[in-house]
């Protein structure tokens, strides 16, 4: 068995590791209820992820990674993060096929959502906290509203990273508190920390309080072993997880840095700047959202929760019991987190995610510190918790458990059938060449698309702005050049969804050149698909 197992229930060999007996209620039917529970929200969290509408964003992520091969994913395929989400779905998709995408896309996401309840089940045994805080911790991640309303349920890399932090903690954990520093575990410890930073690049913070674990954590290991046994295996297992990011970053630097940070710190914001739609960009405006974010639903319940622990671990075990190695580690990322948040411009919703996995793993450690009557009263606090978590989530989860149960409203599988349907009834035929800002519908009917357009919208929104220089790094065109650039190849369909404003110039430049319409909003279709005539 490897290093990482869920399923391995024995304590870690330490000597610095809380002994406390888990903090259970004494009802073990109230506790297999709670397990019942917990079951029920993660297949109604399941139904909802595969039943979610397809979002502009997954345009990106699902796309890119379907053509990896095709070429350069920054200079060919427009893509704008770091890069471990396409190579991973494009692996994912090598393996099992790509006839549907969107659903392979959305089921390895519910495969983090397991890995990461899996691993602070794993916590919760390393940490002597108990079933109970496990369950509180647990239902705190995944009742939500930020993760159940977009973050959480789309194929993007908004999530995977938050799923990463509880495993890579797990073998930080289990690599220190032994009698002797584990290079083994500490390897994969860096290696899944380092992954986690390659899908989303604001959880970089993660890496130093790594480091800083080994040097603080109180064991008999000397400063030489902690180099050489430590950080030393933990920055190997960095260097290996971070390889696809160093790859392009050695190999095409221009390509990298402009796609990645210029893109954000430039075309981004200025194409945000003009655009009459509603965004957070004032430290003020973010500020309001933060709120919003963080002061409702089981993000008040976590910070309640945390705040409530460190009163009673002080009140009984003093300060001191609050400089474990653990504690300063995950509190310093917890403030990074709620930082980092802050500055991407505009902000929304889901960039207010970062504390939350942080504030998870303290809920788990303050309840292993807690013994006797305040180990009570904790379980009480958390069972309160968990049943508000649930209740907070329970009208968007309670539609997930139906659609759970019935593959016929999985928006995932319903999105191909339409887009095969409307194309079948065109005359299109498989590997047509489709023109549309919204890639992903056009793979789901197994067409091929522009590489011009694999990022959808995300680069061809932020073409007038770009220097001439920019240019030179970008495979696109621009609002102002579509119909030159569809006169010069022209598409054998154009497929419309109508909820993006920003393909209105797609469907008037197939009016003006006779494209006949197909699938139009009597079809009860959320797109229109031209077709050229014959």
């Amino acid at each position: 068995m490897g290093p990482f197992c869920p399923a391995m229930h024995r304590p870690v060999e330490t000597g610095t590791m809380a002994t406390q007996e888990p903090l259970e209620g004494s009802n073990g039917r109230l506790r297999l209820a709670g397990f019942a529970v917990l079951g029920l929200v993660l297949a109604g969290l399941a139904g909802r992820i595969l039943s979610f509408p397809l979002n502009r964003d997954e345009n990106l992520f699902v796309t890119v990674a379907a053509k990896i091969g095709t070429g350069d994913i920054y200079r060919d395929l427009g893509y704008n993060h770091l890069p471990n989400m396409p190579y991973l779905l494009g692996l994912v998709y090598e393996v099992v096929g790509t006839s549907n995408p969107l659903l392979t896309a959305r089921v390895l996401l519910v495969g983090f959502w397991l890995l990461a309840i899996a691993s602070i089940w794993k916590l919760s045994r390393q940490l002597s906290s108990g079933s109970t805080p496990f369950l509180a911790a647990s239902l705190v991640l995944v009742c939500n509203t930020m993760l159940l309303t977009g973050a959480g349920t789309l194929a993007t890399n908004n999530f995977i990273s938050v799923a990463l932090v509880f495993p890579a903690f797990a073998l930080l954990v289990s690599g220190i508190e032994r009698d002797s520093l584990s290079p083994t575990r500490l390897l994969f410890a860096g290696l899944i920390a380092s992954l986690a930073i390659g899908f989303k690049a604001n959880y970089v913070f993660i890496a130093p309080f790594f480091a800083l674990a080994i040097l603080i954590a109180p064991n008999a290991n000397s400063l030489k072993e902690r180099l050489i046994r430590g950080l030393l295996p933990l920055a190997a297992g960095g260097i290996i997880g971070g390889l696809p990011t160093l790859a392009h970053m050695l190999s095409d630097p221009d390509a990298f840095f402009a796609h990645t940070l210029s893109y954000f710190m430039e075309l981004h914001p200025a194409y945000w700047a003009d655009a009459n739609l509603p965004k957070a960009v004032g430290i003020k405006d973010k500020i309001l959202l933060a709120e919003r974010m963080w002061l409702g639903n089981t993000s008040l319940l976590a910070l309640v929760i945390v705040g409530t622990m460190t009163a009673l671990v002080t009140a009984t075990k003093g300060v001191r019991a609050l400089t474990d190695w653990k504690v300063i580690v995950v509190a310093g990322m917890a403030l990074c987190g709620f930082v980092v948040s802050f500055v991407p411009t505009p902000s929304f919703d889901h960039y207010y995610v970062p504390p939350l996995p942080f504030l998870v793993l303290l809920i788990l450690i303050l309840a292993g510190k807690l013994a006797g009557e305040h180990r009570k009263a904790v379980t009480m606090l958390m069972a309160s918790a968990a049943v508000l978590c649930v209740l907070n989530a329970t009208p968007r989860l309670a539609g997930g458990l139906a659609s759970f149960a019935s593959t016929g409203s999985w928006e995932t599988l319903r999105l191909a059938r339409d887009v095969q349907s409307a194309g079948a009834t065109a005359g299109l035929e498989q590997g047509d060449r489709i023109a549309t800002l919204s890639p992903v519908l056009a793979l789901e009917g197994g067409y091929s698309i522009y590489p011009e357009f694999a990022a959808g919208q995300f680069v061809y929104r932020v073409a007038p702005y770009m220097t001439d220089e920019d240019r030179e790094l970008y495979r696109t065109t621009s609002p102002a050049e579509l119909a030159r650039f569809l006169d010069a190849q022209q598409p054998k369909a154009i497929l419309v969804n109508r909820e993006e404003e920003m393909e209105a110039d797609l469907a008037e430049y197939a009016r003006l050149n006779g494209y006949q319409r197909f699938g139009g909003p009597d079809s009860g279709n959320s797109f229109d698909l031209y077709v050229a005539g014959r």
